[in-house]
């Protein structure tokens, strides 16, 4: 089956609306938004993002970009995720925010599917290291025998903030009309691991 990569930051319309912040009620604990731990109770249900100032941009999407890795989607695509995906996930409500700080939207989730995946073929993957650690995934190959049971939704293990669906989902999404808005996808290449 084919996956794909998420880009969470396309650029392509720029009238879209742009998020620079964590929402500042998680405090401390935003860090769990981007490592896929549960929020639970430490996720207030008023949390509130802002438009970021240094962008024009006021309409919402399908898909809200933003800086921090978030995956931040409307009400329907929420929905497509949570009917289709098998895999744990909290599904977090989000006040959006224009420039003048009103309610543009509280109709958005933050998706933050719990865990990761080891899905990578690191040998075919263009990574990039220090002190033996990975910093940046560049070229990210999927290993076919890692994903043959992962979810349809899901978080590379070697980048948690990189967010990867299945075809199935994909397929799912495009039955929805209208289409969805802001959502640029990468079909990733994928490659057995060799032993050894």
């Amino acid at each position: 089956m084919n996956y794909y990569y998420i880009h969470l930051m396309p650029r392509e319309n720029l009238n879209y609306c742009f998020i620079d912040e964590y929402p500042s009620e998680v405090g401390i604990k935003s860090y769990k938004i981007g490592k896929g731990l549960k929020l639970g109770t430490d996720y207030p249900e008023d949390s509130r993002v802002y438009m970021a100032d240094r962008y024009t941009g006021i309409q919402l999407s399908d898909l809200i970009e933003n800086a921090c890795g978030m995956l931040i989607v409307s009400k329907r695509i929420k929905e497509t995720f949570e009917r289709v995906n098998k895999g744990p996930v909290e599904y977090l409500p989000l006040t959006i925010c224009n420039h003048k700080k009103r309610v543009a939207s509280t109709e958005h989730f933050i998706i933050n599917p719990l865990g990761t995946v080891d899905c990578l073929n690191l040998k075919a993957s263009t990574i990039v290291y220090h002190d033996d650690k990975i910093v940046q995934v560049q070229r990210p190959v999927l290993d076919p025998g890692k994903i043959e049971h992962a979810p349809h939704l899901f978080r590379m293990q070697e980048h948690t903030y990189s967010f990867l669906m299945s075809e199935v989902m994909m397929e799912e999404l495009g039955t929805l009309s209208p289409p969805p808005t802001n959502f640029c996808f990468e079909q990733l290449d994928q490659a057995p691991s060799q032993p050894g």
